[in-house]
């Protein structure tokens, strides 16, 4: 087995801020959502940044290799299957457990990612998923008592989201993040825009609050953040990407505050903190283990 791979430190920046450019979303969209149907506003969403993306690299977006391309449509797919199952499994339970299950993602991650890629993540790395899982569940206040319908499918929605990241892992070395960033969103942009017809009511009124939150949504937590994303995995592993976005969470609870009003409770401050653990554990294991391989090499050598 393979492994895991080792980010530098800008790669980890990049992935903290797309977190913070995700969790500005939950508060603004939470108050979109009001006025436009959800299906309707993921829509646009996807359809707006796959134009900005266009527009602003033509070349590199229109003109991508073949690989590229399919690559693209098979994150696109990830992106959009989770999308639409997390979406209607809102209707069937509550959004803390929403919240939770989707973001079971970072556990996940790991075993799809040796199932998939033959990469076998570091100790450190498994604890800290460990760790941060723990606090996703302290963060979101979940009770958990039994699955239901919606549970299932937004159980459905995080395997899919693990599955975009693990993707990414073996898409990004290898291809243009550009190409891969606007691939997958005109996919999604395609394939939510048939979940939204055969649903059959969609819904998108004009107002400060969907203005924003289309514009914020579709420039930054997709255009950029997806094509950001497709950089910085190239010199990351899945599994550690999957534990920094751990912090979207944390970031939704921040802006929530400051927006809405809404403060965390001591389960959410000590989820926050498990969380934020978790990275330091990842972090410490993946500065040490180039040491441990260079130590492992002189060894045999001699």
């Amino acid at each position: 087995m393979k492994p895991e791979r080792h980010g530098s430190l800008h790669a980890d920046l990049a992935l903290a801020g797309i977190a913070a450019i995700w969790g500005f979303t939950f508060p603004a969209m939470q108050l979109a959502l009001r006025d436009a149907t959800p299906l309707a506003f993921v829509s646009l969403r996807f359809a707006v940044a796959s134009v900005a993306l266009a527009v602003i690299f033509r070349r590199r977006a229109l003109y991508a290799r073949p690989g590229a391309i399919l690559y693209g449509a098979l994150l696109g797919l990830c992106l959009a299957s989770g999308s639409v199952l997390q979406t209607f499994g809102l209707l069937y339970t509550t959004a803390s457990k929403s919240a939770f299950i989707t973001a079971l993602y970072v556990v996940l991650v790991p075993p799809i990612s040796i199932v998939l890629t033959r990469v076998r993540p570091r100790v450190t790395s498994l604890v800290a998923v460990a760790v941060a899982g723990i606090g996703l569940a302290e963060i979101t206040s979940v009770r958990m008592h039994g699955l239901n319908t919606g549970d299932l499918l937004t159980v459905g929605c995080s395997l899919a989201f693990g599955l975009h990241i693990v993707v990414a892992e073996v898409a990004a070395p290898k291809h243009d993040p550009v190409a891969l960033g606007f691939w997958q969103t005109l996919t999604t942009a395609v394939a939510s825009s048939i979940a939204m017809l055969a649903a059959g009511r969609a819904h998108f009124a004009v107002t400060p609050w969907t203005v924003i939150a289309l514009v914020v949504t579709s420039l930054l937590a997709t255009a950029l953040a997806f094509t950001v994303q497709m950089w910085a995995q190239r010199e990351t592993s899945g599994t550690h990407a999957a534990l920094i976005f751990a912090t979207e969470p944390v970031f939704a609870a921040i802006f929530a505050a400051l927006i809405q009003r809404e403060w965390l409770g001591v389960r959410g401050l000590v989820g926050a903190a498990l969380i934020l653990t978790a990275i330091v554990v990842s972090e410490i294991g993946a500065r040490r283990a180039p040491r441990a391989t260079e130590s492992a090499a002189a060894r045999e050598t001699v």
